[in-house]
Formats: C-alpha cells, structure tokens, sequence
C-alpha cells in the first residue's frame, strides 16, 4: 500500500542523474547499453546508491547488486566501456525475449531482500542464467583497488556521458 510509481520520460544524462536519482536509496538497472549502465555506475558510487544490476544479451542474463563501500561496481567488472563495434547491440545481436523477464524477476527479489533486510543479496556475486542450458552459475566478485571510481585512489571523479566513446549518438 505504501509503493508509489514515478516514471521519468527523459534521457538519462550526466546533467539529470543526480537530480533523478537523489531521492531514491536503490537504482535497478535494466539498462540496455553501456553508456547507461557506466552512467549509472559511477553515479550510484559517487551517491552511495545502491545498483541492482541486471542485463542480458542472446540466451544469457545476468544479475548482480553493486554496494558501494560493500563490494565491487560495474567497473571493477568491466573496467572501460567497449570500442565502438566490439559487441553487437541487442538488435544486432539478438535477445531471447523471455529473458528480461527472468533476470528482472531476480532484481526484483534482490531489491526486496535489501529494502525488508532478509536473505543474503548478490553483493559480491554474479548471477548468470544461460537459457539453452537452463543453469544457472554464480560467479564471486571481489572489488578492484585500482577501480578508477571506487578504489582507493579513484581517476575518474565526475559524471561522464559515454555515448560518443562507445560510438552511440
């Protein structure tokens, strides 16, 4: 009875993040690109958000919630966005449709764990589902010290738009 549902029709950027993220203590990511999920990332660890992660790509999800000060972030897992054409997007590449669902059922259940304080979240691990197998692996995380946002001597210090690194206009 007490859940409120606010959308915000608006391009998430480096100039609006702060104001959009501020009254909230959990960001879940479903984003679908890397500019976003890096945007995200560094604003949930310069805010102290907590990110409940989740992406897909094919017939594979993951899942994972970053902590700041409790575990790693998205960049001790992937330090640097992707040169422009590495990875197909999910057009190009394809994503097996049902597995939005599934992963965002598992985030849905990690930000409740978090929001009640029950159970243990995935901070720390990485959830994959492989969909053509139908398993599930998990994966430990450990934070990286030499993380350009969280560690102990970060390098990057402000909110960045990625768009053009990755070649996304």
């Amino acid at each position: 009875p007490d859940v409120q549902v606010t959308t915000f029709n608006e391009r998430l950027t480096s100039q609006n993040i702060r104001a959009l993220f501020e009254n909230y203590d959990y960001i879940v990511d479903g984003s679908d690109n890397f500019p976003t999920r890096f945007l995200i990332n560094d604003a949930c660890v310069f805010m102290n958000k907590v990110n409940i992660h989740g992406s897909i790509f094919r017939f594979e999800g993951q899942a994972t919630v970053f902590q700041p000060k409790a575990g790693p972030c998205y960049r001790c897992l992937y330090p640097e966005p992707p040169p422009a054409g590495l990875v197909p997007n999910c057009q190009e590449g394809g994503v097996l449709g049902v597995l939005a669902g599934i992963i965002g059922n598992i985030q849905a259940v990690e930000t409740l764990k978090l929001i009640l304080g029950i159970g243990k979240p995935l901070t720390g691990s990485l959830l994959i589902y492989d969909a053509l197998e139908t398993e599930f692996r998990k994966l430990k995380l450990k934070r990286d010290v030499e993380c350009a946002v969280c560690g102990e001597h970060p390098t990057i210090t402000e909110l960045v738009d990625y768009e053009e690194i990755c070649g996304i206009s």
